[in-house]
């Protein structure tokens, strides 16, 4: 992935998944069809098809034949393992990986054996994907896997291209049982240039690889605290608030999205670049919120937040020019496209209290009449050294002849 992102999280240790299955927010849903019409391809895998959802797609079976080499070269790690081994080792899981794609009607198309053989051999997949990537350990036969690697990370975080993080982790540690519990995270956290050093660390559950993004773009709890209460619209966009007086600065204290704050009179917001692939990743992790989050839905607050500041172009090369967006895409409506459609067809129930409090700060300060004069003020004579130099010859001239009329006068 092109986003870099900062670490809060580790996960807890692998637990018994028969005997405590995933719970009922933790499955994953077919993304709906009033999501799909406005942007189909950031919700289907280009290279690699991942669990039952599209499985039958026949523009991925061309990577059907790596699977099953990469199964054969993950047996071959460990003198121990066998197909059949491994086979079991998913049967053993059977009713957990059931349960976490029991909302998705494809999945009941499959009976156990071709279950178990699809997740063996996505699963397999990752982690021999992993390994090559991370090690940058390719054989003449990976050639199109290496090239296409970015295209393969992109398609892994889509919501209904999951395998269950369990089931990686169980084969994880057949296969190197004398590796610690964390090897299978860390190895994660590099292949998707995730950087977890110099953090504290918090334990909780990995679920998915699209769980895993989302939980990296937030802040731990206790540094974004709030409840959800009404919308409150923010008014104006970056280039109203810029011309009303609004300050625009990049946060470089975090590294977190949803981490904005304003205080006398400036607007920080932390550094957003945006890619060709900034858009899946965006979408796939709102629709995860839409499904499975419930009243915790920051990084879709987060979105709409950014939709408010962002209106036209102008509105991208303000933000562009205060160092708060890298744009990628090249042509700036191209990035003022990305806010207007991130949030259709979203239908938030409320608004993070943080979120909204910085709304209701900035409409105060634009309606105040005193900080619109200052920013026209310094917007038209003081821009630039020039101009302020110019303005302030201006003035001292203005003044020296103002003193020799009175003194002609007299």
């Amino acid at each position: 992935m092109d986003l870099q992102i900062q670490l809060e999280v580790l996960p807890a240790p692998v637990e018994n998944e028969r005997s405590e299955p995933p719970r009922i927010e933790h499955r994953i849903n077919k993304i709906p069809y009033y999501l799909y019409q406005v942007n189909e391809q950031a919700y289907t895998p280009k290279v690699i098809s991942i669990g039952p959802v599209h499985h039958a797609n026949p523009n991925l079976q061309p990577m059907e034949k790596y699977k099953r080499r990469y199964l054969e070269s993950f047996i071959a790690r460990n003198d121990e393992l066998n197909l059949e081994g491994l086979k079991r080792t998913i049967r053993e899981m059977k009713d957990g990986i059931r349960y976490f794609y029991e909302e998705i009607d494809l999945c009941r198309r499959y009976d156990d054996a071709e279950l178990i053989k699809m997740i063996l051999l996505d699963a397999t997949f990752i982690l021999e994907f992993f390994h090559k990537t991370a090690k940058n350990q390719w054989e003449s036969e990976d050639l199109m896997i290496e090239r296409q690697k970015m295209i393969i990370l992109t398609d892994l975080v889509l919501l209904e291209n999951q395998v269950p993080f369990f089931v990686l982790e169980k084969l994880f540690i057949v296969a190197f049982p004398n590796l610690s519990n964390t090897a299978l995270t860390s190895l994660t956290f590099e292949c998707f240039f995730l950087n977890f050093q110099d953090k504290q660390p918090m334990n909780m559950k990995i679920v998915h690889f699209t769980h895993l993004m989302r939980t990296f773009l937030l802040p731990p709890p206790e540094r974004l605290q709030g409840n959800r209460i009404d919308l409150v619209v923010l008014s104006y966009s970056a280039t109203q608030l810029h011309d009303a007086g609004v300050k625009l600065r990049v946060n470089t204290s975090s590294k977190c999205l949803l981490e904005i704050k304003f205080e006398g009179g400036v607007l920080e917001i932390p550094r957003l670049e945006l890619y060709d692939d900034t858009e899946a990743l965006f979408r796939n992790i709102m629709a995860f919120e839409v499904f499975h989050s419930r009243e915790d839905i920051q990084f879709t607050d987060y979105c709409i937040f950014m939709d408010f500041l962002v209106d036209t172009a102008e509105d991208i090369k303000v933000l562009c020019d205060n160092g708060i967006l890298v744009n990628c895409l090249g042509e700036k409506n191209l990035a003022a496209s990305f806010f207007n459609r991130l949030n259709s067809n979203i239908y938030p129930t409320g608004f993070h209290s943080h979120f909204a409090g910085i709304c209701e700060e900035l409409n105060e300060f634009c309606k105040k009449r005193q900080n619109r004069w200052k920013a026209a003020l310094r917007h038209q004579y003081f821009s630039s050294p020039w101009i302020a130099a110019s303005t302030i010859a201006a003035i001292v001239l203005l003044v020296l002849t103002f003193i020799q009329t009175v003194y002609s006068v007299k």
